[in-house]
């Protein structure tokens, strides 16, 4: 976790660094009064998550993320959520107590405006870091068995710890408050480990998350 927080620091340094660099014109530093900030472009994004797995497992968590709008209808973020799974059986092992921690790149694009809504399309991709307790099968009478599970009996759990390719894909909708500060809603499809090894761990399944961009 410490090595995840030194990443997310830089990355906050990098874009608020980036954010309050001086323009220049000529060669030369202006002030122009009439300049608009980087600042007011710039946005923070938290939200809440419940995602149901394929294998009808839930997994809560929350995310939080920094971004800038490029046009009024399309903005890029940088961000990272945690989330939070009690137990979640796959390929025949039982798991628990999941942890997962993507730092992600987030894109928006808005492709509407109404009185009261700003409906979004939202496509999101990065890296995952998550860890797990792991309960694989043993013979029966085998001293290490700790859980039974109909015919078949599991050993004792041992942690995991493993990173994997993070994608997200789904639409929302801002409710216009006013600009500093906009509810939003969205739903999707979310994938902690993309790949295509059939055997590894990866929570994916339809994810909800309400939100506010400030």
């Amino acid at each position: 976790m410490t090595k995840i927080t030194i990443v997310i620091i830089g990355i906050l340094f990098a874009f608020f660094s980036k954010a309050q660099m001086p323009v220049h014109k000529n060669d030369s530093i202006f002030i122009d009064s009439k300049s608009v900030s980087p600042f007011k472009k710039s946005f923070i994004i938290v939200g809440y998550q419940n995602l149901q797995s394929t294998h009808m497992d839930h997994f809560i968590g929350f995310n939080a993320m920094v971004g800038y709008n490029f046009t009024p209808k399309f903005s890029l973020g940088i961000g990272f959520e945690d989330t939070y799974g009690q137990h979640h059986d796959d390929n025949g092992w039982i798991l628990s107590e999941i942890r997962l921690v993507p730092v992600v790149v987030d894109a928006r694009l808005v492709f509407g405006e109404y009185k009261l809504i700003k409906p979004f399309i939202e496509l999101s991709t990065g890296i995952t870091f998550f860890k797990y307790y792991k309960k694989v099968k043993v013979p029966l009478g085998s001293p290490d068995i700790t859980e039974i599970e109909g015919e078949f009996s599991f050993g004792l759990p041992f942690i995991v710890q493993e990173k994997g390719w993070y994608n997200y894909v789904g639409v929302g909708t801002y409710l216009k408050i006013n600009k500093h500060f906009m509810p939003f809603i969205g739903i999707g499809f979310k994938s902690y480990n993309t790949s295509t090894n059939v055997y590894a761990v990866n929570p994916r399944g339809l994810n909800l998350e309400i939100g506010c961009k400030f």
